[in-house]
């Protein structure tokens, strides 16, 4: 038996993060339920069951900052087995600025072409930062 919990090391406030749980040789679903919690108190919780795989959603609440603690456990009913898993990690939680995209014209190039590339700024729900494109061309 055995299991396998992939989650972002930075989560960002007011987003949704998905969790993959992966529960081996599973013979039955497992509830599986997962806490954030920041100075010793859960901001936010998410739960599900799962066979072999799934995923469980979990809502960042806006307006954190800094570390907390991801706690993740998994249980059929208490009368018969208890808690199969349960386990935590530390994460991140921290507003992303800005990222920047790179388009170019085209997969592949030739030697000596001209390389035409489109630079879009967006915020960290993809808005654009501003409406220009900015374009440039390199040889």
């Amino acid at each position: 038996r055995g299991y396998l919990i992939a989650a972002p090391s930075v989560f960002r406030p007011g987003v949704e993060e998905a969790i993959s749980v992966t529960i081996f040789n599973s013979v039955k679903e497992t509830t599986v339920q997962i806490q954030l919690v920041v100075k010793g108190e859960t901001v936010s919780r998410g739960h599900g069951t799962v066979l072999d795989k799934g995923t469980i959603k979990l809502k960042v609440p806006s307006g954190l900052r800094g570390q907390a603690h991801l706690k993740v456990w998994g249980n059929r009913h208490l009368a018969e087995e208890g808690y199969i898993f349960h386990n935590y990690t530390t994460v991140t939680i921290d507003s992303k600025g800005s990222s920047v995209f790179i388009q170019t014209d085209k997969p592949v190039y030739k030697p000596k072409q001209k390389v035409l590339i489109n630079l879009f700024m967006v915020t960290s729900d993809l808005r654009p930062v501003n409406d220009r494109v900015k374009k440039t061309v390199l040889f």
